[in-house]
């Protein structure tokens, strides 16, 4: 139609004359909800493009008061109301547009019960006359709780209450910009989900005559929520008109339907930006009082915040380079001083505040970005890097390096991150009582999104059992179009070594793999390759919260994990963890310090306490997390997986170890081990009982795949002794090698899972193992390997002496493939997007009458063909 016009209004914006009601960041730092000058606020809403102004303050009309005053065009008067359920206290916010100052006093002394309220401003909807403003009214962030109570509380924000909003409201706001993309989508979702039939039943049950002729349908409007002048007009209402655009036309398109949120989204860290800017006001004006004080005027981190809160109003970003070269001077002075460990953190604040302000770089970084969200994103994050690396100087300047200073330095690191982040930090615990309504409502009305997962691991590209599940699960995602990412960090260097890879480069530019910058890296003393690398958690915590995900899988209980268990907690996140590995014993072998030992089964049980579930690889670890005291209910026993195309004895292959020097391979039996060479592994169980061996069997031969630490110290206990090292086996070869040798050996008691057993029997092979530990329930003791007792160096030989027979190889190494076939079974990815869904496929498989007990229920050991070959 000719004459149409697009308008805009923000339909949500608060000034200082908002005061501190239940605004929960607010509230835990002791300052205002707001300093934003209603003048300044109108001047920003007109430069980005807003047709009409409003000020929507907490039960106040003070600061839109101002602006009529003033005399500015297109003002009209909105407050949102804070108002009252009577049955049982809790709150919800409703804002109320286009009223006069009689209709607001009005208003305000009916807000303590809600259902008073609305019928006034419906009567008064009704008797509207010609002349008269028209009112319009709507229920902001439907899905938050408004209120500072514990979820479940009497009080707090329920399913019920909701119920009866989306009755009484005849417009839902669906964008709000303070809220996550995932919470308003929901929102909006929610409203537009709305039937007859839903309303009838929610009326029904509740008790409530619901308004309008078509009551499930509702206007849906948006606004920016901003309370700290950061983003005003950065999210509004878009309507239409022909002609002059009024307040009237505004409410008429409330009232038909036709009006559309737009702009951005925000969240936590939108939420966080606005609390320092809050923080940063009040220390100006010298009026916030309490945690205001932390950034005093004239402080370091006053003029760095005053970098980064220069406005649009304020004058060009120029300036702030100027700004900055009048404190080099301080810098100097800070700098100059020796970086010696052991400084208090108010010192390596004060000296990397300094720092940042005379980074010329950093300045340009600051200057070029255009949004004042971004600008402080960049600047708190940055600043949080430049401690962790402070402190890890302390670390590499340390004249001792053990595993304890080690320790004390990584909470160290930990430590200060999560001090300068604190503002993010509350900023999520606020937004975080949202996502426990939200898993309510969207039970209640059936809204069921498709699960996202993400995995979080400290290890990827290591050469070990968990790098390469987590890479198959990779591909398995990639292959199903399952919703399922990983998450892992690298330095610098390491990421630029590992993007090279075609396969990697694919999973993070397809969204499968992000891989973040580690903000420090500490090499583990007495553990060889390994490296502890700390992520930027403000960076971590603002991804997650973007990319909408429902489910943290964590992988390894590390910095990584640690760090996403945290993002989870904030957000609300189910998480789930895999027990992969036995740390507490892996650092008694390494340290020898069973304090230290004591030390890590302590942090592992508080780490895994924090979990929903957790996975884990066999009974008998069960049964140990279980006596280390985890809840039965919280421990879920996994699927054994193993790729039965990849490892299978066709890939046995005549002359292939030849290229090793291997002569005569034919008329030797071959043993085998693959897996890291580490004195976690017991390899020097091995080399005792392969020397004994050796005494009577001069046809056996050892062969040993992989590398590790422990190389050396192996190498020189089986000096003298046809040994094969072949290192570190890939792809094909790695196939090939196993397949091609005959008994595979695994002395291992520290393994919770043991895929390389798994592997060799696939393969045809017969395995050895202990019988401590997860391997020993991926074999049957007499029927496709033997179970020897853990760390008894003449029982592994006597083993040993076993499998030099070659029928007694040949029908275990059948067996052992038909085992891996008959329990053929899925990837882990059921018990990880569906746990529920996985136990109950469990408690069937414990039903039928030939399961044992899963994993293995479906292979039936009795069967006529395995009891005829083992009388074989």
């Amino acid at each position: 139609m000719n004459g149409v016009t697009t308008h805009k209004v923000d339909l949500h914006l608060h000034s200082r004359a908002s005061n501190v009601t239940d605004y929960y960041a607010a509230n835990a730092f002791a300052i205002p909800e707001s300093y934003s000058d209603p003048r300044k606020l109108y001047q920003l809403l007109r430069q980005r493009g807003m047709s009409l102004v409003t000020l929507t303050d907490h039960n106040s009309i003070d600061g839109v008061r101002e602006l009529l005053d003033a005399g500015l065009a297109d003002v009209f008067i909105s407050a949102e109301m804070t108002t009252t359920f009577p049955e049982d206290g809790c709150n919800i916010h409703v804002t109320v547009a286009n009223m006069t100052e009689a209709q607001f006093a009005e208003i305000h002394r009916l807000r303590s019960n809600i259902y008073e309220m609305i019928a006034w401003i419906d009567e008064q909807i009704a008797g509207e006359r010609p002349g008269d403003n028209k009112l319009a009214y709507f229920m902001t962030h439907p899905l938050m709780s408004t209120q500072n109570r514990p979820y479940g509380r009497e009080g707090a924000l329920t399913v019920q209450h909701v119920e009866r909003a989306l009755l009484l409201c005849p417009c839902i706001e669906v964008r709000n910009g303070s809220r996550t993309p995932a919470l308003n989508e929901l929102t909006a979702h929610l409203v537009r989900s709305l039937d007859r039939a839903t309303i009838e039943r929610m009326a029904d049950k509740h008790g409530l005559l619901p308004g309008g002729a078509t009551p499930w349908l509702k206007a849906l409007v948006g606004g920016s929520d901003d309370h700290a002048g950061i983003n005003p007009g950065r999210t509004w209402t878009e309507f239409e008109a022909v002609g002059r655009v009024t307040p009237d036309v505004l409410v008429e398109s409330i009232r038909r339907r036709e009006t559309r949120p737009g702009g951005v989204h925000g969240g936590p860290v939108t939420l966080a930006n606005g609390l320092l800017k809050l923080l940063h006001d009040g220390s100006v004006q010298r009026s916030g009082g309490g945690m205001a004080t932390l950034v005093p005027v004239g402080s370091p981190i006053h003029s760095l915040l005053r970098m980064v809160f220069q406005s649009e109003l304020d004058g060009p970003l120029e300036q702030l380079r100027l700004r900055a070269k009048v404190l080099l001077h301080q810098l100097v002075r800070v700098a100059a001083g020796e970086r010696r460990g052991g400084e208090p953190f108010e010192r390596v604040l004060e000296t990397e505040v300094y720092a940042l302000l005379a980074d010329a770089e950093f300045r340009a970084r600051l200057a070029a970005a255009e949004r004042t969200d971004d600008r402080i994103f960049l600047v708190v994050g940055t600043l949080v890097n430049r401690i962790f690396a402070r402190y890890l100087d302390n670390v590499r300047a340390s004249s001792r390096r053990s595993f304890v200073g080690a320790l004390k330095e990584a909470i160290a690191l930990l430590s200060s991150n999560i001090l300068v982040s604190l503002p993010y930090l509350v900023s999520f615990l606020q937004q975080s009582s949202d996502c426990m309504i939200v898993k309510d409502v969207r039970k209640a009305f059936q809204l069921v999104d498709r699960p996202r997962v993400v995995l979080v691991t400290d290890t990827l590209f290591e050469i070990n059992g968990v790098s390469a599940t987590i890479l198959r699960m990779l591909r398995e995602a990639v292959r199903r179009g399952i919703e399922f990412t990983v998450v892992t960090c690298l330095s610098a260097v390491e990421q630029e070594e590992r993007c090279a890879d075609p396969e990697i480069a694919a999973f993070i530019a397809a969204g499968r793999l992000k891989i973040f910058t580690s903000v420090a890296t500490l090499d583990f003393p007495e553990y060889d390759g390994l490296k502890i690398r700390f992520p930027p958690l403000l960076d971590l915590i603002k991804y997650m919260q973007e990319s909408g995900f429902t489910k943290l899988q964590i992988s390894t209980p590390g910095t990584i994990g640690l760090a996403g268990l945290l993002a989870a907690k904030l957000l609300q996140i189910e998480t789930a963890a895999t027990y992969h590995t036995s740390f507490p014993e892996y650092v008694e072998n390494y340290t020898r310090d069973v304090s230290l030992e004591a030390l890590a089964w302590r942090y592992m049980i508080l780490f895994y306490h924090s979990v929903d579930e957790v996975l884990v690889p066999s009974r008998f670890i069960a049964r140990l997390l279980h006596k280390r005291g985890l809840r039965n209910r919280k421990l879920l026993i996994l699927d054994r997986w193993v790729d039965t195309e990849r490892f299978h004895p066709r890939h046995r292959t005549r002359g292939f170890w030849d290229r090793f020097g291997l002569v005569d391979e034919d008329a030797r039996v071959k043993f085998i081990y693959v897996g890291r060479v580490g004195v976690e592994k017991n390899l020097h169980l091995m080399a005792e009982a392969y020397r004994k061996l050796r005494e009577t069997r001069a046809d056996a031969h050892l062969i040993v795949v992989g590398d590790g630490p422990y190389r050396r110290e192996l190498e020189r206990q089986l000096e003298g002794l046809p040994v094969t090292f072949t290192g570190f086996l890939q792809g094909e070869a790695l196939s090939q090698a196993i397949a091609s040798a005959d008994v595979k050996l695994f002395p291992s008691t520290t393994d919770t899972w043991g895929n390389a057993p798994l592997e060799a029997q696939a393969s045809g092979l017969p395995v050895i193992v202990s019988d401590v530990g997860g391997p020993a329930e991926l074999m049957r003791d007499g029927l496709t390997g033997l179970k020897v007792t853990g760390r008894d160096v003449p029982g592994l030989c006597a083993a040993m002496t076993v499998l030099m027979d070659p029928t007694t190889r040949g029908a275990m190494g059948k067996r052992a493939r038909a085992l891996v076939e008959a329990n053929r079974l899925d990837e882990p990815f059921t018990a990880i997007l569906d746990s529920e869904a996985y136990r109950r496929r469990l408690q069937q498989q414990q039903q039928q009458p030939t399961a044992e007990a899963p994993p293995w229920a479906c292979f039936d050991l009795a069967a006529p063909q395995f009891e005829t070959e083992a009388r074989a």
